[in-house]
Order: C-alpha cells, then structure tokens, then sequence
C-alpha cells in the first residue's frame, strides 16, 4: 500500500536543522481467504514526525490554533479514506494473474490514534490503523500468482490459506516462510524501482488439500448425539417391561382375592 500522508512543508523547516529525532513506522500485514483479502496496516510517527503530523492537520484541516481538536481529527480520517480511496481506483495494489478484473474493492476502514489530539508540539507517538478488504471473483486456488505494490522497505506478513504452496517469491528481501496450517511469509518490500515495492508470490494449488467442512461435520456429530440420547438402553428398558408385568400380576391377584372374600 502507498503511503499517503497530508505533511505539508513545514518538513521542509525540520530537514534544515539540526534535529533529527524522527521516526516512521509502517507495517503491512495481508491475510488471503478463498474468496477475500485484507490488507491491514499501522502508519507510525514518532519524535518531530509526530510533531509535523499534527501540523500539518491543524494547518491543512483546522483553524490553525496550535491545537488539534476531535474536529479536526474526524475531516483528517474522512479524507485520508477518500485519498486511499483514489489511489486504489488509480492504480490497484494487488493484481491476481497479472491482472485486476477479477479483483472488487470492497471495505475502506481508518481508525487514527487519539493520540494526535492535544497541542501540535507533542513528540509523543502517535499510531493510525487502516483495514482494505477486497473480494476476489474467483477462488484463488485457481490462480498461479498474485502481486502486491507497497512503500519500499517496509514490513510485511503474508498469510495464505491451507492448501497452497508458494513455488517462488520475488520483490521480497529477508523473506522467511512458516508452513504449520496455512503458509505465512514475512520480510519486507524490494524497492523494484523509485519509491514502489512490488512482491510477486507464484502459486500452485496443493493436489492433495480436501477441504474440511465445519459445518456439515458439527451437525452430523450433533445429529448423532441427540440418536443416541433420545434411544433408550436396552437393558433399561427390558427391566422396565419385566417389573411392570409382575406389579400388573400382583395386583390382579390382589383383586381377585378382595373379591372372593368380599362374597364370602
């Protein structure tokens, strides 16, 4: 995902001192379902980065008072929804096969730090939180590769569903692969050419997987138990049946005595 930030030139003032207390975290996380992928993110400021994030909303979004208040904090997550928004429409970050007509754009969601709010000269950090979720057409066992575009450098953690394998991956450096139940592949973005990280994971769909069906497994399993719960065992039920005989023997000889004396 491309790093989409408001900054504004007061960067500039910060490149041109002698301070250079700053850091930018930004860490990609993509989780692959069948038909689904999420591309979850945090962006991280810290030290004067921190500082010209909330300047640049205060001075870009708000009333430019030295204070960035919730107001302003809310126009700043609804436009930075609508900036990733046009970036995704202008070029997707994720292409199946080489290609984006089998992928939809479904879900934008943004939750910035509360952090942010307070006075601008504040070096605490501050982390922002973004969910895009996509919905693919068709199942992706039945595709070869799939690419990813993001920032140069940063983090990432790839996680496949069970049944595939990753023949081969390219654009990763550091890449170390985990296979328990699913395939989970962590490094970080290649910076293939100015300022764009491109991964390409080339699938093979795994001959032997069957998919399980949770589902259909916990109805017959609970099916089978109401069977037997509501059969009655059979000894049980025998004795039952024996003792009923002799009580029903019992009282017609009962009955039949009280009757005979009664005459007598």
């Amino acid at each position: 995902m491309k790093i989409l930030r408001i900054f504004l030139s007061i960067f500039l003032i910060f490149a041109l001192t002698d301070v250079a207390a700053s850091q930018t975290q930004w860490i990609n996380n993509i989780t692959i379902t069948e038909y689904n992928i999420t591309w979850s993110y945090t962006e991280g400021f810290s030290g004067f980065d921190s500082i010209g994030y909330r300047i640049s909303i205060d001075s870009g979004l708000g009333n430019n008072d030295s204070f960035v208040n919730a107001w302003e904090l809310l126009k700043a997550d609804k436009e930075v929804r609508k900036m990733l928004k046009s970036s995704i429409e202008n070029e997707f970050d994720i292409r199946i096969n080489n290609e984006t007509s089998g992928i939809e754009l479904n879900n934008i969601d943004s939750t910035l730090s509360q952090v942010t709010l307070g006075k601008i000269i504040n070096t605490d950090t501050i982390i922002n939180r973004f969910n895009i979720t996509y919905r693919l057409k068709d199942s992706i066992f039945n595709d070869s590769s799939i690419w990813f575009l993001g920032e140069p450098n940063s983090p990432v953690t790839i996680v496949l569903p069970a049944g595939i394998n990753v023949k081969e991956v390219t654009g990763m450096n550091n890449t170390s692969i985990n296979t328990v139940s699913n395939t989970e592949i962590t490094g970080f973005f290649k910076e293939m050419s100015s300022g764009r990280g491109e991964i390409t994971l080339f699938l093979k769909k795994n001959a032997s997987f069957v998919a399980e069906k949770p589902g259909i497994m916990a109805n017959e399993t609970s099916i089978g138990k109401d069977e037997n719960i509501s059969k009655p065992i059979p000894g049980v039920s025998s004795k039952i049946r024996e003792w009923s005989i002799i009580g029903i023997g019992i009282i017609v000889i009962i009955l039949i005595y009280f009757f005979k004396v009664k005459k007598k």
